[in-house]
């Protein structure tokens, strides 16, 4: 039986202060300061960020979601009556907006004027992807697998569209198909649900399968 709203909201509040502790904030300020870095150095040197600087600075903000899940109290709250989709929504609704706002700063460096449609589609989709593939590490691996999924990222965002995209291009605006705005949508897609088939619970799975 699902629990009462409010008692979800008694349980958000109390989860909001340990997942802020358990979160690994010492790496973030070292890569906003290298996405700030790369696309500032583009800037200076009279080229346009948003065709490599600022798609390499997207990919390492959204690489340190791939340790969001990295919970070392995971172990201690699995055994409460919170489920684990619960809980890692507290940590992804701490977490992204502090990757957004980073993110929205450096659209805003240079020549750049704020975040475009292509932009924000394609900042947004690698956001569920790096959440996707941490899951999917974490399920798979345990506590630890940042780096894995960070791979997955890199592999999605940047060297995925510059194998077959023609011409072989990061900028968001110029997808490996379609056009950006159906493209990138699409992809985010695909990775929501990667996340959902990744916090199935296992038990009920083998439940299922009996059952058939």
């Amino acid at each position: 039986m699902p629990a009462p709203t409010g008692v979800r909201r008694t349980q958000g509040g109390l989860l909001v202060s340990p997942s802020a502790r358990t979160i690994r904030w010492g790496s973030l300020p070292v890569l906003v300061g290298l996405a700030t870095l790369a696309v500032w150095t583009e800037a200076r040197n009279r080229g346009n960020p948003a065709v490599v600087a600022l798609p390499v600075a997207t990919t390492l903000l959204c690489m340190w979601l791939c340790f969001l899940f990295d919970d070392p109290a995971a172990e201690m709250t699995a055994g409460r009556p919170t489920p684990l989709p619960f809980r890692r929504a507290i940590r992804v609704a701490i977490a992204v907006p502090a990757v957004t706002a980073a993110w929205f700063a450096c659209t805003w460096i240079g020549p750049l004027s704020g975040p475009t449609g292509p932009m924000v589609a394609s900042f947004a989709a690698e956001v569920v992807i790096a959440l996707a593939a941490a899951a999917v590490v974490v399920r798979r691996t345990g506590n630890g697998g940042g780096l894995l999924a960070a791979a997955a990222v890199v592999f999605a965002a940047l060297i995925l569209p510059v194998a077959v995209g023609r011409p072989p291009s990061i900028d968001p605006a110029y997808p490996p198909f379609g056009q950006p705005l159906s493209y990138w949508p699409a992809v985010g897609a695909l990775a929501v649900a990667v996340l959902a088939i990744a916090h199935l619970d296992p038990a009920n799975s083998r439940v299922r399968s009996r059952e058939r």
